[in-house]
């Protein structure tokens, strides 16, 4: 009973694996025969088409050659939606024939996590490896996401639409700046001369980092910054800036500080002002009223640092690590923040409660 379970779920994640394995594995043979090298074998490419699957995984590479030695582990949140897609559809088959949820995601992630582990083991070599732990790490909460049911807790919708909010507001901002400096951005890709074939595949890495980018942009708005190399950071009070890649999206950089743009760091005390209050005017009694609100804050706090963790992280090269949020410095934001409204919230209410009182004695 245990092999055929085991054999139906293994079946149903390769499924899901080579949906997205093939494509890469034909993009890569393409670019290299048409690369013209006289140079390796067709073993090469398709090494890089599985580097390519477990990238999309987000797993971090430890790369070593003769031109460079680094980490890559900034990689985009975008090319997540396409294993997501696939697992979440290799898990609904798999739920179909057990019928039981505690089974089927059992099995499931086994399976996936073993068809993960081999593809790894047999892609690398002495030029490229794998940062175990962290991967390791992804994988499973990646797993966890795509066979827990879509079902959000209406205690989160509101917090939820708020940031989705804000972060539709930031991606408006870099929309705009990017607008703005199009003729740098056209001379960017001038330089850089991909052709027709990489400037496709370099359209769609830049699309694919929209959501770095754009969490990147929440945070300079709010006031938190970003970084983009070694010793640099952005923000409308700081602005320290090496060298940068000569990627076009990177045309929206500012050209130094705004400090006016730090008003927007008020949008932190506006979300958690309203789901502050809300939860205060909940009828429920005065204990999980506290617990929703310290539920609310903890939420708030680390999905701020979680979020600057996964959209972060080093571009290979030592100039360029780190790249991205400070993980540390935005959770300390988002928690100043929201404890001030918390503070300024309960004092106001103490007020309230005095004058009542003093109108009943009155």
């Amino acid at each position: 009973m245990v092999a055929r379970r085991l054999l139906i779920a293994l079946q149903q994640v390769i499924r899901s694996v080579l949906i997205i394995l093939f494509p890469l594995a034909f993009i890569t043979l393409f670019a290299w025969a048409t690369a013209g090298s006289t140079y390796g074998t067709t073993s090469d490419p398709l090494r890089a088409a599985v580097w390519l699957w477990l990238g999309a995984h987000l797993t971090p590479f430890y790369i070593t050659t003769n031109e460079i030695t680094g980490y890559l582990s900034y990689l985009p949140i975008g090319v997540v939606i396409l294993p997501w897609l696939t697992m979440r559809n290799g898990y609904k088959r798999v739920l179909e024939v057990f019928q039981n949820k505690k089974i089927s995601r059992a099995y499931f992630i086994l399976s996936y996590t073993l068809v993960y582990l081999f593809l790894a083991a047999v892609s690398i070599n002495s030029q490229v490896s794998i940062n175990w732990p962290r991967a390791l790490v992804t994988l499973f909460l990646l797993l966890i996401s795509v066979t827990t049911p879509i079902k959000l807790d209406p205690f989160l919708k509101l917090p939820a639409q708020l940031f989705l909010f804000m972060l539709g507001v930031a991606a408006l901002v870099f929309s705009i700046s990017l607008l703005f400096n199009f003729t740098t951005a056209k001379n960017l890709t001038i330089i850089i001369q991909p052709g027709i074939l990489g400037g496709i595949l370099l359209l769609l890495l830049q699309l694919l980092y929209l959501p770095n980018i754009a969490f990147a942009t929440l945070s300079y708005i709010l006031g938190s910054g970003f970084s983009l190399g070694d010793a640099t950071n952005i923000s409308p009070f700081i602005f320290d800036l090496r060298e940068i890649p000569a990627i076009p999206a990177l045309a929206a950089l500012p050209s130094g500080r705004h400090l006016w743009v730090g008003v927007g760091s008020i949008l932190i005390a506006i979300y958690g002002w309203i789901n502050l209050y809300l939860i205060s005017n909940l009828k429920l009694n005065k204990k999980d009223i506290q617990q929703l609100k310290l539920r609310f804050l903890v939420i708030s706090i680390s999905g701020s640092v979680i979020l600057a963790f996964i959209t972060s992280g080093s571009l290979i090269s030592a100039n360029m690590s780190p790249v991205g949020v400070n993980p540390l410095r935005i959770g300390l934001l988002v928690a100043g923040q929201l404890l001030l409204v918390m503070l300024v919230m309960h004092l106001i209410s103490i007020i309230l409660k005095k004058k009542q009182d003093k109108g009943r004695l009155a």
